[in-house]
């Protein structure tokens, strides 16, 4: 939620939140301190985002991101058992 800007001559704290969009985190995801995760956006399962990372995108399942904006920097690789590193673009 945010408030509202409609009205310059009402507080902020009189006005009406606003709702841009629910954030969906997966079960077993990992969200570092001071990370920022805009309205919308779901982090899949066990998705590990980094500490003061800004997330504007969703986050695939068993992905590292990070960074401001939060790139990917990992998948999880299930023939390697590994992390590896961010699919080719």
């Amino acid at each position: 939620h945010s408030h509202g800007r409609a009205r310059t001559d009402i507080p902020y704290k009189y006005q009406q939140l606003s709702n841009f969009g629910n954030v969906v985190i997966g079960e077993g995801s990992w969200i570092g301190e001071h990370a920022v995760i805009m309205p919308g956006v779901t982090i899949g399962k066990n998705a590990i985002v980094g500490a003061n990372s800004v997330v504007t995108c969703d986050v695939p399942e068993r992905t590292i991101v990070a960074g401001s904006p939060a790139r990917i920097l990992r998948v999880w690789s299930e023939a390697l058992n590994d992390w590896a590193g961010p699919p080719a673009e």
